[in-house]
């Protein structure tokens, strides 16, 4: 079992830590599992750390968004039920994904305003529009919006009437 350090209380985070520990290991990683208690008293804040941790990221986060998920649900099952959000980051993922992101908001509104055109970025997660939708609500030349279905929705960057 990988070392972890639990920080979190209650039934919640120790289900989180169990289950990062054996994923971990089935991923045959060196790393160590972190879970303590999140900004909100329901929150669980879970990291990962070690090195070549890429396998646990995925290909545009695809498989720590979908850990993240799993976790989520295990530790509102472990709780009876309530609700606990749990946020999961491996090697410093979410904090360079999140200013990748805001580069791309603040590139996507300077090209709208100069071409006076709506600018259409890629689809996105849920997570990730939220960051771009915040990191251009106070520039008052440019507007947002989330267009499409999911997995294809997308965000619309337009200059301001």
């Amino acid at each position: 079992m990988g070392a972890s350090e639990v920080t979190a209380e209650g039934p919640g985070a120790a289900a989180v830590a169990r289950t990062l520990d054996a994923v971990v290991e089935g991923m045959g990683l060196e790393a160590t599992v972190v879970v303590s208690p999140g900004p909100d008293d329901t929150d669980i804040d879970a990291t990962v750390e070690g090195e070549g941790l890429s396998p646990l990221i995925g290909r545009g986060g695809e498989t720590i968004d979908a850990l993240q998920y799993l976790l989520g649900q295990i530790a509102s099952r472990a709780e009876g039920g309530s609700r606990r959000r749990v946020s999961l980051d491996a090697d410093g993922y979410r904090a360079r994904r999140a200013a990748a992101l805001e580069a791309l908001a603040d590139q996507a509104a300077r090209e709208a305003v100069e071409h006076g055109e709506e600018i259409e970025l890629d689809a996105m997660t849920p997570h990730d529009r939220r960051i771009v939708h915040m990191a251009l609500k106070d520039r008052p030349e440019v507007v947002t919006r989330s267009e499409g279905e999911e997995p294809r929705r997308r965000i619309i960057v337009e200059p301001a009437e």
